[in-house]
């Protein structure tokens, strides 16, 4: 039987992803916070509206609910993701360094990777290449993302564009997310440094299958990722 009791989700205007859209990371993660279990998987089925009250349904799973288009499906996930060491808080500062959209950004107010974003508002990951697959960007978590350690949405959050950047030497116009799953194994600490890094699992038509982690500067692994990103049909630039 399907339940609608829990409070309405609202993504706010300051958690956008593409113009008049909420950030895939974060709209993802307001519905798999939702989901019992130690890994979630989040299906994005339309652009998540900005402002407005999103109903909770439970049944099989838990669903966002836009009046009755659904924004998000959710269910428990099992997550087995191996991957590459991690660099180093330096190697991935140096990587940063190599952002593809620094200048030519498609969403450049985007909450997680846009350049025109405030650092005081906004995650700002800009993760560019390390030169033998990986994609690095280096992460203090600010204040604002948690009391001692990161909330949960924004794990999800700060796992998102890095894990975009693997595809963008392999597209001809932007992607968007279709699907994450996420697992927060550890706490992450705020105020420390990490390492967020990402790598391109393999390509299947318009979709990029990637995977990500969070790593703190020692090496140890807190949270980790797979992600499905969709090109737009849309070239760059138009």
């Amino acid at each position: 039987m399907d339940r609608v009791n829990d409070r309405p989700v609202v993504i706010a205007r300051r958690f956008n992803g593409p113009p008049g859209s909420g950030h895939g990371g974060y709209s993802a993660g307001r519905a798999g916070v939702l989901v019992d279990g130690p890994a979630a998987e989040v299906t994005l089925l339309r652009p998540p509206p900005l402002e407005t009250p999103l109903a909770v349904r439970r049944n099989a799973e838990v669903a966002l609910l836009d009046g009755a288009d659904v924004v998000a499906e959710a269910r428990p996930a099992e997550l087995s993701v191996g991957g590459p060491p991690p660099v180093s808080v330096k190697q991935a500062a140096a990587a940063s360094e190599r952002f593809a959209w620094e200048h030519d950004h498609p969403f450049p107010t985007c909450f997680g990777c846009g350049p025109e974003r405030d650092p005081a508002d906004a995650l700002c990951l800009f993760t560019g290449p390390v030169g033998d697959g990986r994609f690095a960007v280096p992460w203090t978590p600010p204040a604002w993302t948690g009391d001692g350690v990161v909330e949960p949405v924004f794990a999800w959050a700060a796992l998102d564009c890095p894990s975009s950047a693997p595809v963008h030497g392999t597209i001809s116009s932007p992607v968007v997310l279709g699907r994450f799953s996420v697992a927060l194994e550890r706490p992450i600490e705020v105020g420390a440094p990490h390492v967020i890094q990402a790598w391109l699992e393999r390509s299947d038509d318009r979709k990029r299958h990637t995977a990500v982690a969070i790593f703190t500067a020692a090496g140890e692994r807190r949270a980790v990722g797979r992600a499905v990103w969709v090109q737009l049909a849309r070239p760059l630039g138009t």
